[in-house]
């Protein structure tokens, strides 16, 4: 596996097939919201030719295992370094997401970063977090995903993952993994709870290759059944590769911590 969501061109110019197979799926059985997200981000650079700075889904509805969604992206506004455009992501007549985002850059010779990573055990120390869903068959348990460290009812949760080859540090990769960030806020919660993404926001950094990343979960609070929270990757060596942020709706507190 070469990338997240293989895509299929469409007739038309911006026009993506994406097949909904359990790789790209979520616990549910339906299109894993991150691995949409990803990829929207791989139409994205196809049609533009430009390198993603950001995209920010909106989830509206699912897409059961099986299904072929139609990805379209529209380019709005096209400059000498900067696209910014929309994509919608549609099954049938039903909308599955929309995203917006922003593609393209130069390099100014000013970059930086000042987010540095916590210290945690390597990820040969530690153990892994196991199958998450009741399957076995998902986006999450077919990656290699690691407890660097977690204590129920702490806000923070760091998580080293591992995808084919260096692809969890590619754009697609670390747009999937951050959407970890609700099994994060379970532990901080100390309760297991089901519930689905209203909204994920990627902003992409370095473009350093790393055959692990280093997810850093903070949860940030849950007010009226909604929950919000960001995490930070970084890789192996430290630099910072994405920040993400994300909102979502919590339907139901299903006990103790499962997961």
């Amino acid at each position: 596996m070469n990338q997240i969501a293989p895509l299929d061109q469409g007739v038309e110019p911006g026009a993506w097939k994406l097949k909904v197979t359990d790789e790209v799926a979520g616990a549910t059985g339906t299109l894993h919201g991150g691995c949409g997200l990803a990829a929207a981000a791989g139409a994205l650079e196809r049609t533009t030719g430009r390198r993603l700075a950001y995209i920010s889904g909106q989830f509206l509805a699912r897409a059961s295992v099986g299904a072929e969604v139609d990805i379209e992206v529209r380019e709005l506004a096209v400059g000498n370094r900067i696209t910014q455009a929309a994509v919608t992501c549609r099954h049938g007549e039903l909308t599955v997401f929309r995203a917006a985002a922003a593609l393209g850059g130069h390099d100014l010779e000013v970059d930086r970063q000042w987010s540095t990573p916590p210290e945690v055990p390597e990820p040969e120390q530690c153990s892994s977090r196991g199958a998450t869903s009741e399957s076995g068959r998902s986006f999450n348990d077919f990656a290699d995903i690691r407890l660097a460290w977690q204590k129920p009812g702490e806000k923070d949760v760091y998580y080293w993952a591992r995808l084919d080859d260096t692809l969890a540090s590619s754009t697609q990769g670390l747009i999937a993994l951050a959407d970890l960030l609700p099994s994060g806020m379970r532990v901080s919660l100390d309760k297991g709870f089901r519930g689905s993404s209203l909204d994920h926001s990627v902003r992409l950094l370095s473009q350093e290759q790393s055959s692990w990343v280093l997810l850093c979960i903070r949860s940030a609070a849950i007010e009226n059944s909604i929950g919000h929270g960001s995490v930070e990757i970084f890789s192996r060596t430290g630099t910072l590769l994405a920040v993400a942020t994300q909102s979502f709706a919590i339907s139901s507190i299903t006990g103790s911590l499962d997961r």
